[in-house]
């Protein structure tokens, strides 16, 4: 890998760590920033100003990397609200005055923000994934009292797949196990919708949403042999499939439990590419029916998915 510029002079310590190790997973990797940007949802700029220091990567960004490289999530988390809290932090002389309840601030506080600036990433790191440990201890014993941990989910709908009493769907999978799966044959297009619509050239693209599989996947209409669908979530796979015959291709579908974290985009073969936004509550409208070309051999479009 080619040698990486040095970092911008005023970057906090750590900053510094946190683009550091991104530079390290994304040498790992072994992929160029044109592909790291083809295998996650940020662009090729974008990945060049996080890993350069200019910019503060998203916490998904990290995650994704991470996960890139199979790394586990949870210091890398810790590290990059390390790296939030110093990017952030006040680079002026002037201390604002601290609400009630707030540490202190101006001369009585600045002892105590010397000093903490003066322990070592390592000791800041265990701090920090000592809070991630107590978080996840407490939301155990909530979970064990008879608390709710399973917020977002249809009450009536399980990871195996169960009859949903809000939509009367016989659904085959749930979230992860949605992964890589087709929604028409596991009963998830049954209750999909559009979150998300774009038109590129002439085709248009689609998010199609499950509620009751907590799953998305692509669509695309209008197309044309070759033309390619893929669905992008903000982690994990990505599923593609190209058109075969006639117009319209759908992918396999990847978990979102919200279609916020995910968007459609479409490879023409044309060369033109595009994507939609991430996606929005609102069900849009569908697009309309492609013209009839006329041909009797053309075989018949695949149902709604």
């Amino acid at each position: 890998m080619g040698a990486w510029r040095d970092l911008p002079g005023e970057l906090e310590p750590d900053a510094q760590v946190l683009v550091d190790r991104l530079r390290k997973m994304k040498d790992d990797s072994g992929l160029s920033l044109a592909a790291l940007a083809g295998r996650t949802p940020y662009s090729k700029s974008a990945w060049e100003r996080y890993l350069n220091g200019r910019a503060l990567p998203p916490r998904e960004a990290v995650e994704a990397l991470g996960r890139l490289v199979d790394r586990d999530v949870v210091p890398l988390t810790a590290l990059w609200e390390l790296a939030e809290q110093a990017w952030n932090r006040p680079r002026s002389s002037t201390v604002p005055q601290a609400e009630p309840g707030e540490e202190p601030t101006g001369d009585a506080a600045e002892p105590a923000v010397r000093a903490r600036r003066r322990l070592p990433s390592g000791m800041r790191l265990a701090g920090a994934l000592a809070v991630s440990a107590a978080v996840a201890a407490g939301a155990a014993a909530f979970s064990a009292a008879g608390g709710d941990d399973t917020a977002g989910r249809p009450a009536t709908t399980t990871d195996t797949g169960t009859t949903g009493a809000e939509t009367g769907l016989d659904t085959q999978c749930y979230a992860d196990a949605c992964t890589g799966l087709d929604p028409r044959d596991t009963g998830c297009s049954g209750d999909a919708w559009t979150s998300a619509l774009v038109r590129v050239d002439g085709v248009y693209v689609e998010l199609r949403y499950s509620d009751a599989c907590r799953a998305a996947w692509a669509r695309i209409s209008w197309g044309r042999p070759g033309d390619v669908a893929e669905v992008v979530p903000a982690h994990g796979r990505h599923m593609r499939e190209r058109v075969h015959y006639d117009t319209d291709v759908f992918t396999a579908m990847v978990p979102a439990f919200d279609p916020a974290g995910v968007k459609a985009c479409t490879q023409l073969r044309s060369g033109r590419h595009g994507c939609t936004t991430p996606g929005g509550r609102r069900h849009l409208l569908e697009p309309p029916e492609p013209p009839v070309t006329g041909s009797p051999a053309s075989p018949p479009r695949p149902s709604a998915s």
